[in-house]
């Protein structure tokens, strides 16, 4: 079997065995969005990332650890990566509160935030351009990562940055699906969020610096 219909086949299998766990992520999406645009505080900050670890842990050890076991970048960089996530994510819960969720935004960057929260659902349906629909859910991986960075994007800059900068890096990994790696095109949505999520961070980041020499 070629890595196409390998990497396909098990992304199917690992869909079809856990589809219930995944209708009650997808549920925890619509709940965190509701929650940071309608009831944004200390109590959906604490959801947010709770909900956020458990989907991360839950990707790193199901997809990566078990389904994906024989692929070498999923056993030793995806699986990890997104255990440490999950890990920091609690850290923030629990300790050092550095990310606090909002969409309180302009009117262009609360835009662009619910347009990049869209692609994140609409990863699974863009797959049948290239014959992989409603395959990858938008819990998945790879969707739960643009997911997050929409979501971090919209909270800049009161975010932790190495948990930014981790799920940065499993955006950027991805860039070769977008020119046809395992037909895998549907990532453009993921590697788009994430040099959006970048260039936020740096702008914000620019900005702030440019403030302290006033």
């Amino acid at each position: 079997m070629n890595p196409t219909d390998a990497f396909w086949n098990t992304l199917r299998q690992f869909r079809d065995d856990t589809l219930a766990i995944q209708v009650v992520l997808l549920l925890g999406y619509c709940v965190t969005v509701y929650r940071i645009a309608k009831k944004p505080g200390n109590a959906t900050d604490l959801l947010v990332k709770g909900f956020l670890s458990l989907a991360f842990l839950w990707n790193g050890i199901a997809c990566f650890l078990i389904y994906c076991r024989e692929n070498i970048i999923a056993k030793f960089l995806a699986g990890p990566l997104y255990i440490v996530i999950a890990f920091l994510f609690l850290v923030d819960m629990f300790a050092t509160r550095k990310t606090t969720f909002t969409f309180a935004l302009s009117p262009a960057r609360r835009t662009a935030t619910y347009f990049f929260i869209l692609l994140a659902f609409l990863f699974p349906a863009l797959g049948f351009f290239t014959g992989h629909g409603m395959i990858a859910l938008p819990a998945f991986p790879c969707p739960l990562a643009g997911f997050t960075l929409a979501l971090l994007a919209a909270a800049a800059p009161r975010v932790d940055g190495t948990i930014y900068t981790l799920v940065l890096i499993w955006a950027f990994v991805n860039i070769p699906k977008v020119f046809g790696w395992v037909n895998c095109y549907e990532e453009v949505t993921l590697v788009l969020t994430g040099f959006y999520a970048l260039a936020v961070y740096k702008t914000i980041r620019q900005d702030g610096a440019a403030a302290a020499l006033r």
